[in-house]
């Protein structure tokens, strides 16, 4: 708690600098992304945020369910797990006969995903990624995007603008992204709804 609490106060620092300061960081825009991009996928690193969304099992079963119930898109595609975290996403693409996933994380969460995605001896399927989307190459397009792109009331973890950067540069024509799309009413098991086209 203690580090997150931090990384915020160091986060809401460079987003308040006096006027006279910003000169010197408007100079150094891009080391001020990249601090902020820092920040961003250190609060992805602690185990303990990923083990309370997998905890969280209205929203795991809905993402296993409607990935399972529509395999026939899955089946014998290659897929792009898009911010992969533990690799869940990409586990539940690869039971649904997926040929390859391509798990991409830019936290270090990435280092246990590969340590659960052997554990689950997925390791010839599921190929796990460091790094970010704008920097890693893969061998190949992908027919199928997947990713929890969202976050909660569309704001906390939204990653919409690289799931688009990962549709432009790596998804085939007539590709399918899945997404989830939430009704007003959050994290009810009847406000989810599947939809993979």
């Amino acid at each position: 708690m203690h580090r997150n609490f931090t990384k915020c106060v160091l986060f809401l620092f460079y987003k308040n600098l006096r006027a006279s300061e910003m000169s010197h960081f408007t100079k150094k825009r891009k080391l001020d992304k990249n601090v902020q991009d820092n920040l961003y996928f250190d609060s992805y690193s602690d185990v303990t945020i990923h083990e309370e969304m997998i905890a969280d099992t209205v929203r795991t079963n809905t993402y296993r369910t409607g990935i399972l119930r529509n395999s026939s898109l899955i089946q014998g595609k290659v897929v792009l797990d898009v911010g992969a975290g533990t690799g869940v996403l990409s586990i539940f693409c690869a039971q649904a006969g997926a040929r390859k996933v391509y798990a991409v994380e830019a936290s270090s969460i990435a280092d246990q995903a590969v340590k659960i995605v052997k554990h689950n001896k997925m390791e010839d399927i599921i190929d796990v990624i460091k790094g970010t989307l704008e920097t890693i190459d893969l061998p190949e397009q992908v027919d199928v995007i997947v990713s929890e792109w969202m976050g909660y009331a569309l704001l906390h973890e939204s990653m919409l603008n690289s799931v688009l950067f990962a549709r432009d540069k790596w998804l085939k024509a007539g590709g399918q992204m899945s997404s989830i799309l939430w009704n007003l009413s959050f994290h009810s098991s009847r406000s989810l709804t599947i939809s993979l086209q």
